[in-house]
């Protein structure tokens, strides 16, 4: 059986929505939170899977992994020999499938969804509008004025059309880089790189773009058309290939002659801003720039290149890191030679900004956070739980595990922090006196995102024991706009008060946004790079943060935790 459904095999993402959809349900239906949770948790432990989660449940594997149990596993092989799990199919005749979506919107969780529909008669979002806009929403206990408004706000700007959303590089970077690394790993392969807009490290992609040179191109080809994780391959010929992965990314590969290979890798990873820029400017020369090779327009000849380097030399350039490549200025400074060294993630000293299980979302303990940053090479990590999590000494007793295996593990140091919720009027949700007690203090604006977001931040800004203030816009990216702030009040203020703005590295946030970023850094703002992570495995997501730093022209001096401690320390 396993064999014969092989091919038909359900790809990754058809499996979590799935899964999330029958967790909505069950919360809709008042379930037990834990059951609710499992199949959350399932979810995610599929979306962070790069194999087939399908053949690993009809292999009887799939609960071997943290998160999926027997019973999830049985439901994934329904999917498969169904289409859908059982207990979906079962709901689906006595559940309307608009009601799911009401706990979507603002103020609509699953237990006020479910009275709508219930005690209202209210099954479809058309119904939803119309009991908004005849205030029949308002008749239930609990409800006022404000949910209605909500409501019509978000089912206006659902009716917007909308572009699919664009996957995310902390999802595209690690899978094509894992793809990098197996063809390079393969006899037949000389010069492998990713290419296009993951090379440049743009927060979001479309295709996953892989230049390789080999001795055997088919044999290259056959290798990359091959590996367990292709799910579908869409196109294969001697020296390219399209494949599409269990997590639904597509995969382009090119084998390319190796005389041309710098020539290729630098047109294939783009931008296509850049590229026009630097054909318009070499046409001015009597060039002519192709993705093969450099024509001299008078005499024909044409130059090819093995690496890049030599051919941004040979058209009168200072090597353009790809991130730059964006036509932001980049053409200019390198053709005056006065491009920035760039900062690196190999500059990192420590993180700034991290989570354990002392708030409630982080899933490793101080001990585990702390071995994971020694680990990287960091000489320091702060560790900043949230603040409403610590109240009621619990804070005190952290600081005493802190400082017990700051004992165990030093030189390596953990630094105690806390990050504190700027409140509506601008006040922080933590005595200053606490605040002073503290090695480092990030501030950050996690809810009434539309109540004066500017004099809140610059209100925080003002307290002499906040340090840095966290994702400033407060974006999520595919899921949430950023606030209106005014950027260059903020950045002012942050010059006058000492305060740095962090560019946190989540894969969602990346927030400071590269522009921004690179705004910041031109007014003198000192710049944190860190991960926000609330696991060990997320301490990785620094890659993606000095991507974004590369991508703002920022360099080694600019970025505080590029520093030591104690000259950290003597700045705050």
């Amino acid at each position: 059986m396993i064999a014969a459904m092989a091919a038909t095999l359900p790809q990754n993402a058809e499996v979590i929505d799935q899964l999330e959809l029958l967790a909505d349900i069950l919360e809709l239906e008042g379930q037990e939170s834990f059951r609710v949770l499992a199949y959350r948790r399932a979810a995610q432990r599929v979306r962070e899977s790069g194999g087939s989660i399908a053949q690993l449940a009809l292999e009887g594997k799939a609960k071997e992994l943290q998160g999926i149990g027997k019973t999830i596993e049985e439901k994934i092989v329904q999917i498969v020999e169904q289409g859908e799990i059982e207990a979906l199919a079962k709901r689906r005749k006595t559940i309307p499938p608009d009601v799911v979506a009401f706990m979507r919107l603002p103020g609509l969780g699953p237990k006020t969804a479910r009275r709508i529909w219930q005690e209202l008669g209210v099954t479809t979002l058309a119904e939803l509008k119309k009991a908004a806009e005849t205030e029949q929403l308002r008749t239930l206990t609990g409800l006022g004025p404000k949910v209605e408004e909500n409501v019509l706000a978000a089912l206006k700007e659902q009716a917007k059309p909308k572009a699919a959303a664009r996957p995310l590089l902390g999802k595209g970077l690690p899978a094509v880089l894992a793809v990098v690394q197996a063809l390079r790993d393969h006899s037949a392969s000389d010069q492998v790189s990713e290419a296009g807009s993951v090379r440049r490290r743009r927060e979001t992609f479309r295709d996953l773009d892989i230049i390789a040179t080999a001795t055997d191109a088919q044999a290259l080809i056959d290798a990359f058309t091959g590996y367990d994780w292709v799910a579908a391959v869409k196109a294969k010929g001697g020296t390219k290939a399209t494949v599409i992965s269990y997590e639904g990314f597509r995969f382009d590969l090119r084998v390319v002659p190796p005389e041309c290979y710098g020539n290729l890798l630098q047109h294939f990873t783009g931008s296509k801003e850049h590229n026009v820029a630097m054909r318009e400017e070499a046409q001015r020369r009597g060039l002519s720039i192709s993705e093969y090779g450099v024509a001299e327009v008078e005499s024909g000849e044409v130059h090819t290149f093995a690496a890049e380097e030599a051919l941004y030399e040979w058209l009168g350039y200072q090597f353009i890191p790809p991130e730059l490549r964006e036509n932001t200025g980049e053409l200019e400074a390198a053709r005056s030679r006065e491009l920035p060294a760039l900062v690196e993630e190999q500059d990192l000293r420590g993180d700034l900004h991290s989570h354990t299980t002392w708030s409630a979302d982080g899933k490793s303990t101080m001990e585990e956070m702390a071995r994971a940053a020694k680990a990287r090479g960091y000489s320091y990590l702060a560790v900043t739980d949230h603040s409403h999590y610590l109240r009621d000494g619990k804070l005190a007793a952290q600081r005493k595990e802190l400082d017990a295996l700051n004992a165990k593990l030093k030189p390596f140091r953990l630094l105690h922090g806390v990050e504190v919720n700027i409140r509506a009027n601008g006040t922080l949700d933590v005595a200053d006196e606490t605040l002073a007690g503290l090695d480092w203090v990030v501030a950050s604006i996690h809810a009434a995102f539309s109540t004066a977001p500017t004099e809140r931040i610059l209100a925080a800004m003002e307290n002499p024991h906040v340090d840095v203030i966290g994702h400033l816009t407060g974006r999520k990216i595919n899921k949430r706009g950023p606030m209106h702030v005014d950027l260059e009040r903020v950045f002012g203020a942050a010059v006058e008060t000492g305060t740095a703005l962090e560019i946190n590295s989540q894969p969602d946030r990346l927030d400071l946004r590269d522009a921004d970023a690179r705004l910041a850094g031109e007014r003198g703002v000192r710049i944190v790079v860190s991960t926000d992570a609330h696991s060990t495995s997320a301490l990785d997501y620094a890659t993606l943060g000095i991507g974004q730093a590369r991508r703002a022209w920022l360099t080694k001096e600019q970025v505080v935790n590029t520093h030591p401690w104690s000259k950290v320390k003597a700045k705050n």
